[in-house]
């Protein structure tokens, strides 16, 4: 009798074990949740908005958006993306005040102007590298970020000279890198244009044209030319502004060009450049 019990409860023990591998095997549909959480389950249900969810050992059907999905992967094995995960752009601090320690970097500048071709990114990034030259040649006591690094950091956070005004200048320092942020507006208005024109005449020899004059009359030796130039005209005016890290504006001045050239805005720069917080005019 104590043998048969004995067996019994080894058939049982095998039978039992035997039972628990067979569930432990079954796969289930693993779903990856947005925020890093997985849910064990089966999926019962795909709709346009939301899936429904069975956990497992349970019977309760759940209904989750697919907005807090990242990806589904089902017994099967197979994988369904269900919702990319959106990359945040840093606005946190991403360097130390130490490291920002009288650095400065000049965004690309903003286009005002009656002439849709002097609004392109080229004449925007054309200016930003004259006023780098400029900070670079006329100040002292500050490095100037390459603009490469400046224009590179602010493609890879998905900022233009537009959408960079929805930043507080404080975070743009941090994203950049730098102590201290240019921003600068480049009014360039077309004038119109003005032609220039003047003739000449020319004599072989002095006694000929006196001759000429005196009989009334051509000799065949007399040269006339005829010379006229178009200059397109411009009116300038360039505004700077300087921030700091800590949100506080340092410089802030605008001023009309002399002259009415289209680089009337390099003398300009210049100028006011000069008479920044670290121009050559403040030693």
């Amino acid at each position: 009798m104590n043998l048969q019990k004995s067996l019994i409860t080894i058939v049982l023990i095998i039978l039992n074990f035997i039972a628990s591998n067979i569930f432990a095997q079954e796969k289930t549909d693993v779903i990856y949740m947005i925020n890093g959480e997985t849910k064990d389950g089966k999926v019962t249900g795909i709709h346009e908005t939301s899936i429904d969810f069975v956990y497992t050992g349970e019977d309760l059907t759940y209904e989750l958006k697919k907005s807090n999905i990242q990806k589904i992967v089902f017994a099967s094995g197979r994988t369904q993306i269900i919702s990319q995960p959106q990359v945040q752009t840093s606005n946190s601090p991403t360097s130390t005040a130490a490291e920002r320690k009288n650095k400065l970097a000049v965004l690309p500048f903003t286009m005002v102007s009656n002439d849709q071709g002097l609004m392109s990114e080229a004449m925007s990034g054309q200016i930003q590298h004259a006023a780098i030259n400029s900070f670079k040649k006329n100040t002292h006591q500050i490095i100037v970020q390459d603009p490469m690094t400046t224009n590179a950091l602010l493609l890879k956070n998905n900022l233009d000279p537009n959408s960079i005004k929805t930043m507080m200048p404080q975070k743009v320092a941090e994203l950049l890198g730098v102590e201290f942020v240019v921003y600068g507006t480049a009014n360039i208005s077309f004038e119109g244009t003005r032609s220039y024109g003047s003739s000449s005449t020319t004599y072989k020899d002095k006694t000929e044209k006196d001759k000429d004059k005196k009989e009334n009359k051509s000799s065949g030796k007399e040269f006339t030319s005829n010379n006229s130039s178009t200059v397109s005209n411009y009116d300038t005016s360039i505004e700077l502004n300087i921030f700091s890290d800590t949100g506080s504006n340092l410089y802030s001045v605008s001023r009309n060009g002399f002259g009415n050239s289209l680089d009337t805005y390099d003398g300009t720069l210049n100028y006011l450049i000069k008479r920044c917080p670290w121009g050559s005019k403040n030693k």
